[in-house]
């Protein structure tokens, strides 16, 4: 199938930007992997002028544009919500404020902005399709998306797991005690069990002394707040982080605080911010959630409790988030393994956690945030389609192609798929470019074996072979694939 994509692209003109030029916006969860696959399948990204500049090789990567077809794939990270809005409306000035962590202009083709776009083919989301999304993309009649593009597909694209940076200081300043060895692949001895990161996460956990951290890591790590850095954004990264502790946090208890010994639920508490107020607000896997710092009411004017006394912090875009736990003592925040050590050369230290596995067996041990442990966790999902039209519903990757908590031995307890949401009907130009050809030989690269290096040494992992076979069963159908007979009729995106 690959060669076929190249065949097509193989006869696309390098002089004109609409020929040689895909866009896409979205989850920051992958934005470096994807600038670094992208650079070494096209053109490297040149940045502008006032914005990011471009990305260094890959070092598993023999040169920029592999491929030999030159142009170039542009890609603004945005957060994961975002990116689910510009796809919906096909509108290039819907992209947000993107990360300052890779470029996503590139000044020697003149797309000095998000403004330049051509338009947008693709997007990222850590977050999966939710039936509000269905919703949304078919309302309208005749003038949605769904009677203009197509379906929406969704396609697991990489694994990756979230970790848990830390400052390396304690409230005060002073150095964390961290006492426990480092584990193979990890970056620090730092342990956190289920009940410890429940704890934090829910604000009861509060001081870097309190007895709970002081008998998993061998003795007291330090003194001072604790402080718990979150995304502010609309963030699949959040998603995965909360997914995964709807689920894990459910059943722990402990101390409400340092000094209220009173037993309390370490339930993950923050409610989902997406929600209606017809219905009751629940904690759940959501891409934005009502913190005690960022929202002091919900959406249905109620107060955002925070009974345990947390300290809590916010940024926006996993870089900025990264770079506000590097800056505050006694921090610790999530954000994809890449933008810590050991991925990331002078970077922050994570935390080891432990996973049902280790708690079930009492293994004694901790998982750190590795490509490995992310594919463990995934290669439990299973996907199974009867048939087409079930395939080509993207509710039902949803359903299967998600892990809240992983149950197999060295499985990493927060890991997901990082997902590529596109459209199902592309325009032919009068030129005779379709972008999504130039989108597809991209998506090969990926689903192909020489991609893998590059995602390893960024801290993520190849979709398992079982998802490949769907994704190709779903790119190859002649009715509901890309560019498939359903198409007829439909404008198609640009």
């Amino acid at each position: 199938m690959g060669s076929v994509a190249f065949a097509a692209m193989g006869v696309a003109s390098e002089s004109a930007q609409a020929q040689s030029f895909a866009f896409g916006a979205g989850a920051t969860f992958p934005q470096i992997v994807y600038r670094q696959l992208m650079d070494c399948m096209y053109d490297q990204a040149q940045g502008s002028t006032g914005k990011p500049g471009p990305l260094a090789k890959a070092a598993s990567c023999t040169g920029f544009n592999t491929s030999g077809f030159h142009g170039m794939i542009l890609y603004a990270p945005t957060g994961s919500g975002n990116g689910k809005t510009v796809l919906r409306t096909n509108d290039k000035t819907q992209i947000g404020t993107p990360s300052n962590s890779i470029p996503y202009t590139s000044s020697n083709i003149g797309v000095n902005g998000t403004a330049d776009y051509d338009g947008v083919q693709f997007v990222g989301s850590d977050d999966i399709v939710t039936a509000t999304d269905v919703a949304n993309w078919t309302a309208g009649g005749t003038t949605s998306a769904q009677a203009k593009y197509g379906n929406l597909i969704q396609l697991p694209a990489v694994i990756g797991a979230v970790a848990l940076g830390f400052n390396g200081k304690d409230g005060a300043g002073a150095n964390l005690n961290i006492l426990p060895a480092t584990p193979t692949g990890g970056s620090s001895g730092l342990n956190l069990s289920r009940n410890a990161f429940c704890g934090i996460a829910s604000g009861h956990i509060t001081q870097w002394n309190n007895a709970i951290l002081t008998a998993l890591n061998g003795g007291t790590l330090g003194t001072g707040n604790i402080t718990f850095v979150h995304r502010q954004d609309g963030s699949g990264t959040t998603f995965l982080f909360s997914n995964a502790l709807v689920a894990q946090c459910r059943y722990e208890f402990g101390p409400n605080s340092e000094t209220d010994a009173t037993v309390v639920s370490y339930a993950f508490p923050w409610t989902d911010r997406s929600q209606a107020c017809t219905t009751p607000l629940l904690a759940r896997g959501a891409n934005q959630l009502n913190w005690p710092d960022q929202f002091t009411t919900d959406q249905c004017g109620a107060a955002v409790a925070n009974p345990g006394g947390g300290h809590f912090a916010n940024a926006s875009g996993s870089g900025s988030l990264v770079a506000l736990v590097g800056s505050t003592n006694g921090a610790i925040g999530y954000a994809s393994q890449d933008f810590w050590l050991p991925v990331k050369a002078g970077g922050l230290k994570t935390a080891n956690l432990q996973s049902q596995w280790d708690i079930t067996g009492a293994t004694g041990q901790f998982q750190p945030p590795t490509f490995a442990g992310a594919s463990r966790a995934m290669e439990t999902a299973i996907p199974q389609f009867d048939n087409a039209t079930i395939r080509a519903n993207p509710l039902t990757w949803s359903l299967q192609g998600v892990n809240p908590n992983p149950v197999v031995a060295a499985s990493y307890p927060i890991s997901g798929f990082s997902w590529i949401e596109m459209y199902q009907c592309y325009q032919t130009h009068s030129n005779g470019n379709n972008a999504y050809l130039w989108f597809k030989t991209w998506l090969d690269y990926i689903y192909g074996t020489g991609s893998v290096p590059i995602m390893n040494d960024n801290g993520f992992a190849q979709v398992p072979g079982v998802w490949l076979t769907q994704v190709y069963s779903l790119l190859n159908d002649s009715a509901n694939g890309p560019q498939g007979s359903g198409c007829t009729g439909k404008v198609g995106a640009y």
